[in-house]
């Protein structure tokens, strides 16, 4: 059985991996919590835990209202990607590129959605030592992976079939009307 068949089996193994990666963000955040060290030096290491109560480069840090607003962001954004895996008003054409974004995504935005509701903030302990990057943890990973996953998708793969298929489906009622009439034209006339 070849990966892609695997993968249009069954979608049970989406929640597995969205459970995944949601466990995998947690675990991580426990056992490197407070601790510091580096990996490859100069590279990669983890700086203890960051308490991350705004977004990315610490944009509506220690603002009150940052809280609510991105967890009603999470739970709303959820909801419409599952809306939208549903098949809202027209089904979209469901590859790899989609089951992985969509995983990758989910799984992130849980993650981090658990560590704003139950602490007030995300723990953050990931850092790029060779850059200068804000601190981040498996679940950015995954939600910046998936994002990217998610573009691939919408630009290579037409999701609606749209402009596309309809033009090659003109196309060939075109050429089939065209060998219609030569052989409307090739046969003698009595």
């Amino acid at each position: 059985m070849d990966f892609k068949t695997l993968l249009n089996r069954s979608i049970k193994w989406w929640y597995l991996v969205i459970v995944g990666i949601i466990i995998l963000d947690l675990v991580t955040k426990a056992v490197f919590d407070g601790k510091e060290f580096e990996l490859i030096p100069g590279v990669f290491s983890i700086s203890g835990t960051v308490h991350n109560t705004g977004a990315s480069y610490g944009m509506f840090s220690g603002k009150a209202f940052a809280q609510v607003m991105f967890i009603l962001l999470a739970v709303v954004f959820a909801s419409i990607l599952v809306w939208i895996d549903m098949g809202y008003k027209k089904p979209i054409k469901k590859n790899v590129w989609y089951k992985l974004s969509f995983v990758l995504i989910l799984g992130g935005l849980f993650g981090n959605l658990i560590d704003r509701v139950f602490l007030g903030y995300v723990r953050d302990f990931i850092c790029l030592d060779f850059i200068s990057f804000p601190v981040f943890n498996i679940a950015d990973v995954a939600l910046t992976c998936g994002c990217i996953a998610f573009i691939v998708y919408i630009l290579f793969t037409n999701p609606f079939g749209t402009t596309k298929e309809k033009s090659d489906e003109v196309e060939v009622k075109e050429e089939n009307n065209d060998k219609q009439s030569v052989k409307d034209n090739s046969t003698p006339a009595e």
